[in-house]
């Protein structure tokens, strides 16, 4: 995400080793756990430190890393063919936010209710990383770091943050007629993903939710269609390029970073950037939570890693691999991913730990808008619904459906992939 990219060759393979067996023991008899992850991108040296400690802590575990391609498609494709094939050659797996209820339901994840109870975690953790990892009163991962969207403002053009949709447009009205040229207001429009979550992210703003009581996701609500109707109606009024339909995070980013838009709609990553020396806007931007319609803050879509167990392995591997997450999930472990990745932390009480005020002051100020952050309707069947959503939301957003059409669509569809049936009529 426009990061440097240096490239950390499996951060910690040193700590056990870059061998990849299925056997149940290591050298010296000790038990064998091999933990797959998604690199991050920094100084390798303080998590192959967090990793060893581990190692120390547990002599009985030979503790082996293995790198996955960063790109979460590819992760998500690896661990469905190898968890769906029995694989018993990795222990410890990192989960994009909604892979976890899919992994769940097909019993490719062990139940880790005994050692993290879902009511400890509610006392520890972030609400949103618990709701997407506790299902019908079990805990089947842990959070491990969180994402959240937001919006940025430039601070030379705008008074503050808008805190509702009319303001909002308001500002960005201004702010073109100061500075004649410049874009309003930037956003994730192109069909993937991401557009989703502005979608979603527009839908609570408006006092919606994502699923029913009986856990039936809900599109064909009145919510939904303010929502499609505001994002298309950016577009329609020129308060947003029409390019924006083109739009990912990094499109977007460029857009504002290089002073050419008012407001943006993105993930914390692009502040560093923003702030970067060098930047046109450095010193000029500002960062919100969304704004809503009645002026509440708004919910940013949830984003973020959880770790969990591979149900195949042997019950003392998973017994080692539930100490890892319990390691690799402390608050100590927390501050290191924090401080050094700049990864933001999903247990509450490190958004007040001095250190992590002082050295990451930005990470800090996160606290109200991580609070608040919501992931996107916790269902099995989300990877499956995800296409769905996405091409309809894009015609809507896009103006080739109304937003009626594309939602009465768009039910339809998800109700028959998630064996639902459709609402009655009244």
């Amino acid at each position: 995400m426009g990061r440097l990219l240096v490239l950390v060759v499996a951060l910690g393979l040193a700590v056990g080793g870059c061998r990849r067996s299925s056997e149940e023991t290591g050298t010296g008899g000790r038990t064998r756990i091999v933990f797959k992850f998604q690199p991050l991108w920094g100084d390798p040296k303080p998590f192959r430190e967090l990793l060893a400690r581990y190692e120390r802590a547990n002599p009985d575990v030979e503790l082996v890393t293995e790198a996955l391609p960063n790109a979460s498609d590819l992760a998500h494709q690896f661990f469905l063919t190898s968890l769906q094939g029995g694989a018993t050659d990795f222990d410890v797996l990192v989960a994009d936010v909604v892979w976890v209820p899919e992994f769940a339901r097909a019993g490719w994840v062990a139940d880790l209710s005994e050692d993290f109870p879902p009511e400890r975690l509610r006392q520890e953790f972030l609400p949103g990383p618990v709701d997407a990892v506790v299902m019908n009163g079990r805990t089947y991962a842990v959070p491990w770091y969180v994402d959240v969207g937001v919006l940025y403002y430039r601070t030379d053009l705008v008074p503050r943050a808008p805190r509702t949709y009319e303001e909002l447009r308001r500002f960005t009205r201004d702010a073109m007629a100061k500075a004649p040229g410049i874009q309003g207001y930037v956003w994730q429009g192109r069909q993937y993903e991401g557009l989703t979550c502005n979608v979603y992210e527009a839908i609570w703003g408006h006092g919606g939710q994502s699923l029913g009581p009986d856990g039936r996701v809900l599109l064909e609500t009145e919510p939904a269609r303010e929502a499609l109707a505001y994002l298309h109606g950016l577009i329609a009024d020129g308060l947003s390029p029409q390019t924006v339909t083109g739009f990912g995070e990094e499109e977007s980013r460029r857009v504002f970073q290089e002073g050419r838009a008012v407001f943006m709609r993105n993930w914390p990553y692009a502040w560093s950037e923003a702030q970067a020396e060098g930047s046109p806007i450095r010193g000029k931007v500002g960062i919100a939570p969304l704004p809503t319609k009645d002026g509440q803050p708004g919910w940013g879509t949830l984003g973020g890693w959880q770790l969990a167990v591979n149900a195949h392995v042997s019950p003392a591997r998973r017994k080692a691999a539930a100490r890892l997450i319990a390691h690799l999930t402390s608050p100590e472990a927390n501050r290191v991913l924090a401080l050094h990745y700049a990864r933001n932390p999903p247990r509450l009480a490190l958004y007040d730990d001095p250190r992590l005020r002082e050295e990451q002051p930005f990470i800090a100020s996160l606290k109200e808008a991580l609070v608040r952050a919501r992931p996107r309707p916790v269902t099995p069947y989300y990877l499956l619904i995800a296409d769905v959503l996405q091409s309809e939301f894009s015609a809507a957003v896009a103006g080739l459906r109304s937003p009626e059409a594309a939602l009465t669509r768009a039910q339809k569809q998800v109700d028959h992939l998630t064996g639902e049936k459709p609402l009655e009529e009244e």
